[in-house]
């Protein structure tokens, strides 16, 4: 792959050394221009780097990952090389082994180093024991935490990496979750100046902080959504699937009837979000989970008088799904011309804090008026293991004979 790449460089009082950092990475192969990020300098960080070529944006929040996520919006190309403003460490004609090693189906490769002198107890103790546990898929790596990487921002929310440490894990996260490849070259040895304890304890609480706030996420655990039209999803599950979004998980909806307004007032507002599809119903029956996933989570309407095919296709998709992967089929709340359903007996109610705002939203142009935050404190779902066997579709009773534990997820 030969595609230019956009370098984006990190910066905080570094007037001494950022244009010989510039001028290097300007002379790189595949380097279509290099961004500089001046995080809150009191030097001439950013006049100097302006003078060596290279683009220089300002970012007055401190925080690695504020300014890692002003760099990716101001790129020119949709790979983004993440660099520090420390080259001198480097064999930088190795740097080009990283955006040389791009290929089909990779979203993000990793520059791993080593350093005679450092024994990486933070990838080590930390990292990589996480990273064993909750996301296996990445175990392979040597350097995950690397800070050194290029990757495709076009399929992950960029906008919505968190401002600190944890920047560099939660971009290969969100690629992972995409269903992209993470892979991983070697470019050669450095010496790091010595680290104190100090330095590696607030390395250590934000990444620990980090992995907790994307535990019950369940970044790997596709969702899939299936629904009559766009106000159903919106009425009863846009805040929990957005919860799951914003984090980087996959989300593919199906419509039977994706033209109408709400439907399309569905896609407009998860257009910020790369890893949302919305479709037509009908392809449901060519769904395959993403390379990486480790579950799958399906959402379909509770049965209705008058009915519609959402439900007999979702029961369908998940059946054949749990061939490979576990997974959970929960029922939405939904009813017919005003009449409220009845034998709806929730039993699920999952976090959706960060989907509130944009479900509030949504509701007021779905509606045509303002709506209240402080009614929206939750939605709601039946487990489908639950559902009396008279409501269901014929053909989905042999799931819970066969996955008996399919419910837990």
């Amino acid at each position: 792959m030969s595609s230019p790449v956009s370098v984006i460089v990190p910066a905080r009082n570094e007037a001494q050394t950022i244009a010989r950092v510039v001028s290097i990475l300007r002379d790189m192969a595949h380097v279509g221009e290099v961004v500089v990020i001046d995080n809150g300098s009191t030097d001439a960080t950013a006049d100097q780097a302006r003078l060596a070529g290279a683009t220089v944006i300002s970012e007055t929040r401190t925080g690695m990952g504020y300014a890692v996520r002003a760099g990716i919006s101001a790129a020119r190309y949709d790979w983004v090389m993440k660099v520090d403003a420390d080259l001198d460490k480097f064999d930088t004609e190795l740097f080009a082994r990283m955006p040389a090693a791009r290929a089909p189906g990779v979203g993000l490769v990793k520059g791993a180093w080593h350093d005679p002198a450092d024994n990486m107890p933070m990838t080590r103790l930390l990292v990589m024991p996480a990273l064993r546990q909750m996301f296996p898929g990445l175990s392979h790596l040597r350097a995950p935490n690397s800070g050194l990487y290029v990757f495709d921002r076009s399929v992950i929310a960029h906008d919505q990496l968190t401002g600190d440490y944890a920047v560099d894990l939660d971009v290969m996260l969100r690629v992972h979750a995409a269903g992209y490849s993470v892979a991983e070259v070697d470019i050669g040895r450095i010496v790091h100046d010595t680290r104190n304890v100090a330095h590696y304890n607030g390395m250590a609480e934000q990444i620990f902080a980090f992995f907790l706030s994307r535990q019950n996420r369940r970044l790997t655990q596709e969702m899939v959504i299936l629904a009559q039209d766009g106000a159903q999803v919106i009425h009863h599950a846009i805040a929990s699937v957005v919860h799951r979004l914003s984090a980087g998980v996959r989300a593919t909806i199906y419509l039977e009837d994706i033209t109408s307004p709400a439907s399309c007032l569905l896609q407009e507002m998860l257009l910020a979000y790369p890893t949302a599809r919305v479709c037509a119903l009908g392809a449901a029956r060519d769904f395959s989970a993403h390379a990486n996933a480790s579950g799958l989570c399906v959402l379909a309407p509770y049965p209705r008088a008058g009915g519609g095919d959402a439900l007999s296709e979702a029961v369908a998709l998940y059946d054949a799904a749990l061939e490979h992967l576990p997974g959970a089929l929960w029922l939405m709340p939904v009813h017919d011309a005003g009449r409220e359903i009845t034998g709806f007996s929730p039993d699920i109610l999952p976090e959706v804090t960060d989907g509130l705002a944009l479900k509030q939203e949504a509701l007021a142009v779905l509606t045509g008026a303002p709506v209240a935050l402080p009614g929206l404190a939750g939605e709601i779902f039946q487990n489908y293991d639950s559902l009396p066997d008279a409501l269901r579709p014929t053909f989905g009773s042999i799931v819970k004979q066969r996955h008996p534990s399919a419910g837990n997820f």
